[in-house]
């Protein structure tokens, strides 16, 4: 499993985040890990074995990032993110990819919105669709 990830779950994940990146931000990928092995996602194209289920931008990890956690945490009403509220909009996403099995990759830059697409475009060109819960509904 590569090292950079950084469990939701995770008690300290705030901490870990701060300690790494202080107030930066960039672009993170939510990521399915089961047994520490990445989990492969069928799509259109192919499969993603790097186990990719959104893509996002922030301008401060600790601000954004942190609201994903919460939004998809099971004990937190919030809807303040997108991907929480599209993960607990259909309960098999959350039977399928557990809480506990889901790790975020952060990627440092000083440009989120560009690197955001970048990634967004380069995913789609290779699978023909977009992470799953980067969709709209």
């Amino acid at each position: 499993m590569t090292t950079n990830l950084l469990q939701i779950a995770d008690e300290k994940f705030w901490d870990h985040i701060h300690k790494r990146h202080q107030d930066k931000g960039g672009v993170y990928k939510m990521i399915a890990v089961r047994n520490e092995q990445r989990v492969p996602i069928n799509r259109f194209l192919g499969t993603d074995n790097e186990g990719v289920l959104y893509i996002g931008k922030a301008t401060s990890y600790v601000d954004r990032v942190i609201e994903l956690k919460k939004s998809i945490a099971a004990d937190y009403k919030g809807t303040g993110h997108i991907c929480g509220r599209r993960y607990k909009s259909n309960p098999k996403i959350a039977k399928q990819f557990p809480y506990e099995h889901l790790f975020v990759e952060l990627i440092q830059t000083d440009k989120p919105e560009e690197k955001e697409k970048e990634l967004l475009e380069a995913y789609f060109i290779t699978y023909g669709e977009v992470p799953p819960l980067n969709a709209i509904l």
